[in-house]
């Protein structure tokens, strides 16, 4: 009987131990991050993402059961980055500089990193059906963004500001710097001059036509 016990204990594959489990899904959403910017969402497979990684595809799906579900990981995940870099900034900056310093931090943190934007912002999110949310819904992103909200509302009662509705002036905001980003990073060939340079213009010229509008 001790022999028989003894013989089936040595049956199968150890379980992975938590670093182990650790290390294949940093591999995994390394892997899911260069191959949605080399060869865009649609084209790539699970079990492409599992080969790139070195796990099988059962190690793959048992982390993630969905290729959506790694994708919004890895939206997750950058998103959780540039919120802790903005809180930062919010933080060791004064009233008066708040607002410009938050959206240089925002375009600094992704030009920095131009494949991660290509992963967020130039593959589009589908629910698979119509119980699943969009990621913008279901991780708080519109939510999040009170951040810069406050530093408007803030901005506004100083008179740095013109008076107006919040929610308009952070979508202008967003749009303006959403442009020097997508050319950048997506047309790099184009002598755009120095990045920094651009950024601290196309941010001063922002806020001067809100400031008079």
């Amino acid at each position: 009987m001790t022999l028989t016990q003894s013989s089936g204990n040595r049956r199968g594959r150890p379980p992975r131990s938590s670093q182990q489990t650790d290390d294949i899904r940093l591999r995994v959403i390394s892997a899911a991050r260069t191959l949605f910017v080399q060869e865009g969402y649609a084209g790539v497979s699970m079990r492409k993402i599992a080969q790139c990684a070195g796990c099988s595809p059962a190690a793959l799906y048992t982390l993630f059961p969905a290729k959506r579900q790694l994708l919004l990981h890895l939206w997750g995940e950058l998103f959780e980055q540039l919120l802790v870099r903005m809180a930062d900034c919010r933080r060791d900056t004064g009233a008066k500089d708040r607002l410009p310093a938050l959206c240089r931090t925002f375009m600094d943190f992704w030009l920095a990193r131009p494949n991660d934007y290509r992963a967020i912002f130039l593959i589009e999110d589908q629910p698979s059906d119509e119980n699943d949310r969009y990621f913008v819904d279901s991780a708080g992103v519109l939510a999040r963004l009170d951040i810069l909200r406050d530093a408007i509302v803030e901005a506004q009662a100083s008179g740095t500001l013109a008076p107006g509705d919040p929610e308009q002036v952070l979508n202008l905001l967003l749009c303006g710097m959403q442009g020097v980003l997508l050319n950048v990073i997506t047309i790099p060939e184009y002598p755009w001059g120095d990045t920094t340079r651009l950024v601290d213009d196309m941010v001063r010229v922002l806020l001067a036509g809100l400031r008079g509008r």
